[in-house]
Formats: C-alpha cells, sequence, structure tokens
C-alpha cells in the first residue's frame, strides 16, 4: 500500500513552471515540519480545453502532469472548480489519470459538493488527500451553529478544511471569523487550514491562528503573489519572501 503524502503545508497556488516550484524548494529550511503544498488550478473549462478569466493562473490541462514534481517536500494538489458538480467523480478521474503519478491530490474549491461523488472517488482513488475549500458561497449556506455537523458528514471522504472567504482574490483574512470556524471541526480528526489574502506583507495576519492550533496549521496563498492584470503572473520575489517567512513563523511562534 503506498503511505498517502499529508500536511501540514505551506501552499503556493497557481503554478505554471517547474522553474517556480524550484524557487520556491530553494527557500525552504533543513528539518522544516511543514510540506511546500504547490497549487495546479484546474477547471472545468480548462478541462473541457477551454480557456477561463484567468490564463496566467490556470495551466493547460496537456502541462499538468509535467508541472508536478517528485520530491518528498512537496504535496502536489491540483486546486478544482467545476460548473457541472453532478459529475465530480468522472472528472476528478478524468484528471488523475491526466496528472499521472506525482499527483497527491485535490483541493474542490466549490460548496459542499455531492458526497456520493467523493465516496465514488473514494473507492477508486484512496490514496489520494482531499481539502475541501470552504469559502464565501459556502459559509452562507451553512452558519456557524451548524458547521461541525456539515463538515462531519464529509470527515470519511476529505483529508483536511481550507477555511477561505478569499478564493484567491487577495481579500485579507479575518483570523477572529477564521478561528470560530476552525474551533468547531477541531476534534473532527481532519487537517486544518487557512487562506485569504496572505502574502510576505501580511503574514501577521495568521499570528494569532498559529499561537491557537501550533504547528498542525496548514496556510495558502495565491493572489498577493501575483503581478498586476493583465499579466498576473507569480512573482518569484513575493513568493520566496512569503514562503520563507512562513516557514520562520511556524518555527519560532509557540
Amino acid at each position: 500500500m503506498v503511505l498517502k503524502k499529508t500536511g501540514p503545508y505551506i501552499g503556493v497556488t497557481g503554478f505554471m513552471s517547474k522553474v517556480e516550484i524550484d524557487e520556491a524548494l530553494s527557500v525552504i529550511p533543513q528539518g522544516a515540519t511543514h510540506r511546500l503544498m504547490a497549487g495546479y488550478l484546474m477547471s472545468s473549462k480548462t478541462l473541457a480545453s477551454q480557456q477561463n478569466k484567468w490564463p496566467g493562473r490556470y495551466p493547460k490541462k496537456e502541462t499538468i502532469q509535467d508541472l508536478l514534481v517528485d520530491d518528498e517536500r512537496v504535496l502536489n494538489l491540483v486546486h478544482y472548480s467545476t460548473d457541472n458538480p453532478e459529475t465530480l467523480c468522472s472528472q476528478l478521474v478524468e484528471i488523475t489519470k491526466l496528472a499521472g503519478r506525482h499527483l497527491n491530490g485535490f483541493q474542490l474549491n466549490m460548496a459542499w459538493p455531492k458526497i456520493s461523488e467523493l465516496e465514488d472517488y473514494r473507492h477508486l482513488y484512496p490514496d489520494k488527500f482531499v481539502v475541501l475549500q470552504v469559502g464565501k458561497k459556502a459559509m452562507a449556506q451553512v452558519g456557524l451553529s451548524d458547521f461541525e455537523l456539515s463538515v462531519g458528514a464529509y470527515a470519511h471522504v476529505i483529508d483536511a478544511i481550507l477555511i477561505d472567504a478569499s478564493g484567491g482574490t487577495g481579500e485579507p483574512l479575518n483570523a477572529t471569523m477564521a478561528a470560530d470556524y476552525l474551533w468547531e471541526i477541531v476534534n473532527l480528526g481532519i487537517s486544518l487550514g487557512v487562506a485569504g489574502g496572505l502574502g510576505p506583507r501580511t503574514l501577521n495576519l495568521i499570528e494569532p491562528l498559529i499561537r491557537q492550533f501550533h504547528r498542525d496549521l496548514s496556510i495558502d496563498a495565491e493572489g498577493r503573489l501575483r503581478t498586476p492584470q493583465p499579466e498576473d503572473k507569480l512573482c518569484l520575489d513575493s513568493m520566496k519572501a512569503y514562503v520563507s517567512g512562513s516557514f520562520l513563523m511556524f518555527k519560532f511562534l509557540p
């Protein structure tokens, strides 16, 4: 049996080349307790060989297999959103075959996908690491008082939850709100993560969360690591400063 590669992780979403990943790996310290989560964006449009509104962040599906790296320090996740949630399993299977053997799993950027679709995928690929993003839409559908019950229904088909009201737009993380949601599910036995407006100049946003959840917490960044539109390219200097700064915070904060 292949052992599942898991977190906790420090994530960068929107990689478009292996050179970018090598740059991120170059600033990871020896003996780090977190992996680098390399996030590759895909959608039902790009899976159908169409261009979506973020061409600087979404690689062509034919290039996915060549982007994924074989490195124990890296958790390779495809971040997927779909306009056709009723056939989610078949889409994930298609991507799994496209991505090849270095794919470690998925982050699902969708509000409360159908559990049966995830059960079907889990049956086929029990070794894959699955993160469910909880964004604004999902939060609007399920309030804080019902959050533990709602997430608990997914506990057998996911490995982690990512609280992210930003959705890659760079909107700043509300640490107090994120903590409220995380505390609701801290006993469910799944990994916990947060995202939202993180970058080299906003790492202070996660300091109170690291103090509460310690080194088990995962984080992810996207929007504030990009160059301005219309280029919307991963800024290597910003990305490396965020990665190195994050590893230092997790190492030295109590």
